[in-house]
């Protein structure tokens, strides 16, 4: 059934991880200039800034998650495979906030020769990106406890 708990934290998750697009990962202060990380791209923190390094595979990837997070809503006749796609997709989002958070800045940062002595100040927005580990997380346990019912009601006839 469509209009279960499941349901609605799994369009939460959507709409997290489509806000997230948007919002700024981090600051990256350096002694010559401060920059702008995003889901998208590091530009300088001036309006219209120039884009310094294209960072798109993390966008992609709140992408991916956001259509598992959709196609999971339409899994529900199928709640074994919609158990399974909930768990990828919890953990796929872990991997990106590791990637976004600790892995990405240091890897792209080590790349660019312009930048050196650098800080990163993540934002508060990167909260918006670990919600939907919880809400894939409780949307799974609901699919579990569901699959259950339905047994249980099939052992019954």
């Amino acid at each position: 059934m469509i209009q279960r708990i499941q349901t609605l934290l799994l369009l939460l998750a959507a709409i997290c991880l489509g806000l997230a697009c948007f919002m700024p990962i981090g600051t990256i202060t350096t002694h010559e200039a401060y920059y702008l990380y995003n889901s998208w791209s590091l530009q300088e923190n001036i309006p219209n800034g120039a884009v310094i390094y294209p960072t798109y595979f993390i966008g992609l990837l709140q992408i991916i998650l956001i259509i598992l997070a959709l196609v999971s809503v339409f899994l529900y006749k199928k709640r074994s495979l919609q158990s399974k796609v909930c768990l990828s997709a919890m953990l796929v989002n872990l991997l990106m906030v590791i990637l976004m958070v600790w892995i990405y800045p240091d890897m792209v940062l080590t790349k660019l020769p312009q930048i050196n002595g650098y800080q990163v100040v993540n934002s508060l927005w990167i909260l918006l990106s670990l919600v939907p580990v919880a809400l894939f997380y409780f949307a799974n346990r609901f699919i579990i406890r569901d699959e259950k019912l339905v047994r249980a009601a099939d052992r019954l006839r």
